[in-house]
């Protein structure tokens, strides 16, 4: 990962009261940081991520570009948002596209791949 942060949203959802509540996934000073909203922060392990995208992550298909917001991660990794709107679909999908050096990119929808960082940084920090 680069020195200089970035960030990409990975989520949001209206919780019950009428508020926003937003998911990001930071590169900050070498780490990739989930946070949660402005508040709470977890560092997630690259193995994390790469076990994630590894279970769920489908190969992209031929046709589709990776032109969205992107994170550069260690060890040349990338980690891109894809927001695809379905022939049929009313609301368009985001999706995360992770690539490693030397493995065809996976994509996964963002909100399966939120749910898995979340459980996994949340149960290795004891919550």
């Amino acid at each position: 990962m680069t020195a200089a942060a970035g960030r990409l949203l990975i989520h949001e959802q209206v919780k019950p009261d009428g508020d926003v509540e937003r998911t990001w996934l930071e590169a900050v000073d070498g780490k990739l940081v989930l946070r949660f909203d402005e508040a709470t922060t977890a560092v997630v392990e690259i193995h994390m991520l790469e076990a994630v995208m590894r279970r769920y992550g489908k190969p992209l298909a031929d046709d589709i570009v990776v032109s969205g917001p992107r994170l550069e991660l260690e060890g040349s990794r990338t980690l891109g948002l894809v927001r695809h709107r379905g022939r049929y679909d009313v609301i368009a999908k985001d999706f995360l596209v992770y690539g490693a050096p030397g493995r065809e990119p996976v994509a996964e929808l963002a909100t399966s791949v939120t749910a898995a960082l979340t459980f996994l940084v949340r149960s290795s920090a004891g919550d």
